[in-house]
C-alpha cells in the first residue's frame, strides 16, 4: 500500500472517530444543553409570574383597611336574607314621600341572578300613578334606598282612569334588588302589595 493511501485510510479513520465522538457526546449534551434553556425560560417566566402575584397581593395588602371599609359599606346594601318586607315598605314610604296617589309591589321568588354574579336576587313588578313630578321623584328616591336596586325597565303612560285626576300617568317598571347568595334559598311565595297614598297636605299660610 503506498503512503498516499496510508494517508487517506488515516484521514478516514479519524473523520469517523471524530464523527462518532460528535454524535455520541457533543450532539447528545448540546440536546441536554437545549432542554436546560428550555427549562430556564420556563422558570424564568413562572419567576415573573409569581412576581406579578407578590405585588398584587401586596397592594392588595396596603389597601386592605380601605377595601374593608368599603366592603362593610356594600354590605349595607346587599344585606344577609332578601328581607322583601322591608323593601316593600320603604317603596310604600318612598311613593307617600313622592306624593304618589297609588303603587303597586309585586315580587317574585328570589333567584340568582342571569348575569352569573355571586348574589341572589329578587324581582319585583312595581307600579305608581301620580303626576309627572310625582312619578320622577318617586323613582328617584327608590335609587336612593339603602339597598341596591336596578330597575331593568321602566315605562310611563297617561293614565285612562276615567275616575283618575287630569294628566295623571300611570308608571309600570321591573326592578331587582340583591342580597347575599346563601347556600339553599329559603322558599317564598309571590306576594302584591297595593297601597293608595296622597300627598300631605300644605299648611295653611300663617295670618298676620
Amino acid at each position: 500500500m503506498s503512503a498516499r493511501s496510508r494517508l487517506v485510510l488515516v484521514i478516514v479513520g479519524v473523520l469517523a472517530v471524530c464523527a462518532v465522538f460528535f454524535f455520541m457526546f457533543i450532539k447528545g449534551r448540546q440536546t441536554e444543553l437545549t432542554e436546560v434553556r428550555d427549562q430556564v425560560t420556563a422558570e424564568e417566566n413562572r419567576t415573573q409570574e409569581l412576581e406579578s402575584r407578590l405585588a398584587r397581593l401586596q397592594q392588595l395588602q396596603k389597601n386592605a383597611p380601605q377595601l374593608e371599609a368599603r366592603l362593610s359599606e356594600m354590605r349595607k346594601f346587599v344585606p344577609e336574607r332578601n328581607d322583601v318586607p322591608n323593601f316593600i315598605f320603604q317603596v310604600q314610604q318612598a311613593a307617600s314621600q313622592a306624593g304618589v296617589r297609588f303603587v303597586q309591589v309585586t315580587p317574585e321568588l328570589p333567584k340568582q341572578p342571569p348575569e352569573g354574579a355571586s348574589l341572589a336576587e329578587v324581582r319585583a313588578v312595581i307600579g305608581a300613578s301620580g303626576s309627572y313630578f310625582a312619578v320622577q321623584d318617586f323613582v328617584r328616591r327608590v335609587y336612593a334606598l339603602d339597598r341596591a336596586a336596578r330597575f331593568d325597565s321602566l315605562t310611563v303612560t297617561v293614565n285612562e282612569d276615567e275616575n283618575a285626576p287630569e294628566g295623571e300617568l300611570t308608571m309600570e317598571s321591573t326592578a331587582r334588588v340583591f342580597f347575599e347568595l346563601p347556600a339553599a334559598a329559603p322558599a317564598a311565595t309571590t306576594t302584591t302589595t297595593t297601597t293608595t297614598t296622597t300627598p300631605a297636605a300644605s299648611p295653611a299660610p300663617a295670618t298676620p
